[in-house]
């Protein structure tokens, strides 16, 4: 936050450079698997790490968002969020209330959003099956949830390019990238 209130137009410019790198970028085939999942599913709760908005983009709902998301804005002033114009604003975005925006992301040092942790958490604790996809399972405190899963009794399964901190408790590992194997593993259990 120190970064942003010493040069907020530096941080707005490589925040616009950011959403028009990421606006250019598709959902793949495991973001769209898991949209799919969730119409199948009886239940389904996708909890995400990610602020690019692409699980949305492939049709996931009430997607969780732990560390925000790069589409919104959000006032240090009065706290209003926003969804970010279309077209990239020039300098530092103002709010109705006269306050300067930022990018509604958590910056390190900042804690994750207090509803959606316990939301998670809640979810996890809860949950018969765990999915753990692309993640280094070293980021604290999301990396507790296949954990917090595990321990209540859940089906743990990791999908990972390469193994993690997580593997060796993981129920079954897929050393893939999760748009080979999300959709095979859908296509298995529906």
């Amino acid at each position: 936050m120190d970064a942003f209130l010493a040069n907020p137009e530096l941080v707005w410019e490589w925040y616009h450079f950011r959403r028009e790198k990421i606006g250019s970028a598709l959902p793949n085939a495991g973001h769209r698997a898991l949209a799919a999942w969730q119409d199948k599913a009886a239940e389904f709760h996708l909890i995400t790490q990610n602020v690019d908005g692409l699980h949305q983009r492939a049709g996931s709902r009430d997607v969780i968002e732990l560390h925000g998301n790069i589409w919104r804005d959000r006032c240090l002033e009065c706290g209003a969020r926003r969804e970010a114009p279309a077209a990239g604003e020039a300098g530092v975005p103002q709010c109705e209330c006269g306050g300067s925006m930022r990018p509604d992301v958590v910056w390190f040092g900042e804690w994750l959003p207090a509803e959606a942790l316990e939301r998670s958490f809640s979810l996890a604790a809860a949950c018969e099956v765990f999915l753990c996809v692309g993640t280094s399972a070293v980021v604290q405190p999301a990396a507790d949830l296949p954990l917090v899963a595990k321990r209540h009794g859940a089906c743990l399964i990791e999908v990972n390019p390469e193994p993690t901190p997580l593997s060796g408790r993981a129920d079954y590992n897929f050393f893939a990238p999760a748009g080979d194997v999300l959709p095979r593993l859908l296509e298995a259990v529906v």
